[in-house]
């Protein structure tokens, strides 16, 4: 028999409200109240509240002296910076995996799929404290953005050269590679809106 996954609900409420929030549906500066989105979702006000708390903890929500929610309000370089800092971080997690010596093919297998390219990445890397800290930084802004344009060739291409700037164990190649591709993506949140 196969396992059911179960997903309780206040993180099904912040998956939808994080949504919502990268998709632009819910607006920068807009305040968010427990009362309106228990309302509004169907459900009582503690897995709103649970919810809430996890956004802010992601940096998605600050709290506000009247005990409501407001969403962040990100400017272009705050998102430039998201993006720069996991081109950083991926540019010197390849390097290890190059140094090393441990062969690419997994990142090859994996340039088509999204975001599963980044997990191997992690995973070809073997440091679970790089891992989880990787895994955290993705999460939000930069996973939405990777998804939502997953089909694009312009992404798959440069990928292509990040992979070939590794197998050439250029380190300055596959740096500026990594930051093209994250411009890329940074894209998603500063054009048009």
């Amino acid at each position: 028999m196969k396992q059911i996954d179960t997903v309780q609900t206040k993180d099904y409420i912040a998956r939808a409200i994080r949504q919502e929030i990268l998709s632009g549906r819910i607006k920068a500066g807009e305040e968010l109240t427990q009362e309106d989105l228990a309302e509004t979702m169907g459900v009582s006000r503690m897995p709103i509240r649970e919810a809430l708390q996890t956004l802010a903890q992601e940096g998605f929500l600050v709290r506000l002296p009247n005990r409501h929610m407001q969403v962040v309000a990100l400017n272009k370089e705050q998102i430039d910076g998201i993006f720069g800092l996991v081109a950083t971080m991926e540019t010197e997690m390849l390097r290890q995996i190059v140094d090393e010596g441990k062969a690419i093919t997994l990142l090859e297998e994996k340039m088509t799929k999204g975001i599963e390219f980044h997990f191997a990445l992690a995973d070809l890397l073997g440091n679970e404290y790089i891992k989880q800290i990787h895994s955290k930084l993705i999460e939000g802004y930069v996973a939405y953005a990777i998804e939502s344009m997953k089909d694009k060739a312009t992404p798959i291409n440069v990928l292509h050269e990040i992979i070939a700037a590794a197998k050439n164990k250029n380190e300055l190649q596959i740096s500026n590679a990594f930051k093209a591709y994250y411009k890329i993506y940074a894209k998603v949140f500063t054009v048009g809106r």
